[in-house]
């Protein structure tokens, strides 16, 4: 027998498990969401002891929306009776791994609406419904969302070697990963990167013989986290940015890259201490190297390692390296589902094939209006910066179940005015 719903999220990573947590206090809103993978989890692959949130605990799954709701990361510290403890360590952030138990905690209170270990196998659209299938269980709805996050980045020049010993920073051979008396090169200077390179020079996975950081980028360069460069995560820029045209919008965000994409400042005055104690205080000498400005070229497998040629931007020459273990932290991309390609055709695409997103995150497609496309993370292009990022997502959910209400549930349209004005009027 199907079950009829009026939203149901496919993919229950951390947007859409903020969808799920507001429409559960939502009335009119009777929301189902699915997943293949046996619980909630968050990157775990790539995430260390070390790892912390760039952005405060305040911005969490629902409290920029909602403070009331008992989805919020301080009614959590509450019921775990953890409040007066966490207060008294006077952190603005919390690590990754505090934020992932924080929403298993949550995805365990929303059982009743998060069905995992239950991938969505097909999408379809007939009779003014979406017909979602999931193994032998049939479901309608009539609206969906598309939280299916990304996939990791694999570069042209590594797609050959992929294996045990050169793979993306987001696979399973991170784990087991054994470096002893090894040569590893650590591709990408973003925060996966260096967080990888510290961990790997430090000993998490033994003790390794060198330990080098190749990246394109000319330093490793801060997160720009300042009050100013903060405006662009508040709904009132997204308002401005979102008018744009689209040739002016895609030079912005490439401009605004270190405000998303760089590295937290504490993060690296931590990294330079410990390179600092382990070359001048203990002595150690154990090869320790970043190498910016440099651009990959080509890999190629040499008596069972690999010779890395790379191109400096800086000294206009080409180098060489030796590895015995190259890990990629060359990122994401978004990554359309193949679960929706039953209606991909009535769906539109810009000239780069992205979903051309609506400003309430539907996606423009020839279906009716009345039935939605929602989309989470699929438009850094058309929304600006803050998309791929955790600090407006309560707001973003907000403003889509107030969309498929029709009308404001959640206040998403009376915030103050910037202190930065764009538009000049």
């Amino acid at each position: 027998m199907e079950q009829n719903y009026n939203l149901i999220g496919i993919g229950i990573g951390v947007f859409n498990l903020s969808l799920a947590a507001l429409s559960d206090k939502s009335p009119g809103v009777n929301a189902a969401f699915f997943d293949g993978k046996p619980h909630f989890d968050w990157h775990s692959e790539i995430m260390f002891s070390d790892s912390e949130m760039q952005t405060s605990f305040l911005k969490d799954l629902v409290m920029g929306a909602d403070p009331t709701s008992p989805y919020s990361f301080m009614n959590y510290l509450v019921q775990e009776g953890l409040f007066y403890s966490f207060m008294n360590t006077n952190r603005k952030v919390v690590t990754r791994r505090e934020f992932e138990m924080y929403c298993q905690w949550v995805s365990k209170k929303l059982a009743h609406r998060l069905n995992f270990g239950a991938p969505i196998d097909e999408v379809n659209f007939k009779d003014g419904k979406f017909h979602v299938r999931s193994g032998n269980k049939f479901s309608t709805a009539d609206n969906i969302c598309i939280g299916t996050g990304l996939t990791p980045n694999v570069p042209d020049f590594a797609k050959n070697f992929i294996g045990p010993k050169v793979f993306h920073a987001k696979s399973p051979q991170l784990k087991d990963l054994d470096v002893n008396g090894k040569n590893v090169v650590v591709i990408g200077g973003g925060q996966t990167g260096i967080e990888i390179f510290r961990n790997c020079f430090k000993g998490k996975w033994g003790q390794p013989n060198s330990t080098r950081l190749i990246s394109s980028r000319a330093n490793l360069e801060p997160l720009d986290n300042s009050p100013f460069v903060n405006e662009y995560f508040t709904p009132n820029y997204v308002d401005e940015f979102f008018g744009l045209d689209q040739d002016i919008k895609d030079p912005i965000v490439r401009h605004q890259k270190m405000a998303s994409d760089g590295n937290t400042p504490e993060y690296l005055e931590a990294l330079y201490n410990d390179i600092y104690q382990l070359r001048h205080v203990y002595r150690n000498d154990a090869t320790i190297e970043i190498l910016p400005s440099r651009c990959m070229e080509r890999i190629e497998e040499v008596n069972n390692s690999y010779r890395l040629t790379v191109s400096s931007t800086f000294t206009k020459k080409e180098e060489t390296h030796m590895a015995d273990i190259v890990i990629l932290s060359t990122g994401f991309r978004t990554r359309i589902p193949h679960i929706i390609e039953p209606i991909q055709n009535m769906i539109e695409f810009d000239s780069a094939d992205r979903f051309i997103l609506q400003k309430n995150f539907s996606v423009k497609w020839k279906g009716p209006a009345q039935n939605k496309i929602y989309a989470m993370n699929f438009s850094r292009h058309g929304h600006g910066i803050s998309e791929p990022q955790t600090s407006l997502m309560a707001w973003r959910s907000a403003t889509v179940i107030n969309d498929m209400l029709g009308k404001e549930l959640y206040p998403t349209t009376n915030m103050v005015p910037n202190f930065v004005n764009y538009r000049g009027f």
